[in-house]
C-alpha cells in the first residue's frame, strides 16, 4: 500500500489529513488509536470501499477500487454479518471460491478451530463464534495484504491466543498484516 497526501473528508469532519504511509510485501503495520481517530476510514480506503477526498492510495501498484487490485487482499471489518443460513462450511467455500488460489479449507479450519462449528448454521453461531469465522475469511484468499480492524473484538483469551499464532504465522510466510485497535498492548 501506498498513501500520499491522503485527505478524507465527511462533510465538515476532518477523518484523515494528508496521511502518507507505505506498507511493504512482508511487514505487520499497527495502527493505533482512539475510537474516531481514522483507523477505520484509512482501511476502507485501502480496500478500496471509499474514494479519498485529495491524495491518492494505491494497492499493489493499483487504484483500489479496481477489483484486480483487491484479489490478494483480505479483510476484517469490525462488524460483519454473515449470511444466517449458510453452514459455516458452506461460507468458506462460497468465499474461497472468489479467490485464484485460496488457501485450503482444512488449513483455515485448523488455524481457526472450526471444525466443531462446521455444519452449524452461521445464524446459531455465538457472537465470538461468528468473530472467529470472519475472521478467518480474511485469510482464505491465501492473500499478500490482510486488513484486520479491531480484531479481537468479541473474542475470548484462547481465541485471541489462536488469532495472534495465525498473524505471527502468516507474517513470518511473508504477508503483510495492518491491525488496528485502540489497546497499546495488542499493537505491541
Amino acid at each position: 500500500v501506498s498513501a500520499r497526501a491522503l485527505t478524507k473528508r465527511f462533510c465538515d469532519t476532518i477523518a484523515l489529513d494528508g496521511v502518507t504511509l507505505d506498507i511493504r510485501a512482508g511487514e505487520c503495520v499497527g495502527l493505533l488509536g482512539p475510537n474516531g481517530a481514522g483507523k477505520t476510514t484509512f482501511l476502507s480506503l485501502m480496500e478500496g470501499l471509499r474514494a479519498p477526498t485529495s491524495g491518492t492510495v494505491r494497492l499493489f501498484d493499483r487504484d483500489p477500487r479496481d477489483p484486480a487490485a483487491r484479489v490478494r487482499l483480505g479483510s476484517t471489518p469490525q462488524a460483519t454479518a454473515l449470511p444466517e443460513s449458510l453452514k459455516v462450511r458452506e461460507v468458506l467455500a462460497y468465499v474461497g471460491a472468489h479467490y485464484p488460489a485460496p488457501t485450503p479449507v482444512k488449513r483455515i479450519v485448523e488455524e481457526f478451530d472450526l471444525g466443531a462449528l462446521l455444519d452449524k448454521q452461521c445464524g446459531a453461531l455465538s457472537g465470538g463464534q461468528q468473530r472467529r469465522v470472519a475472521l478467518s475469511l480474511a485469510f482464505i484468499g491465501d492473500p499478500g495484504l490482510v486488513l484486520l480492524d479491531e480484531p479481537t473484538t468479541g473474542l475470548d483469551v484462547d481465541a485471541r491466543r489462536a488469532l495472534w499464532d495465525v498473524v505471527r504465522a502468516r507474517h513470518a510466510a511473508g504477508c503483510a498484516i495492518v491491525v488496528t485497535s485502540h489497546h497499546l498492548e495488542e499493537i505491541e
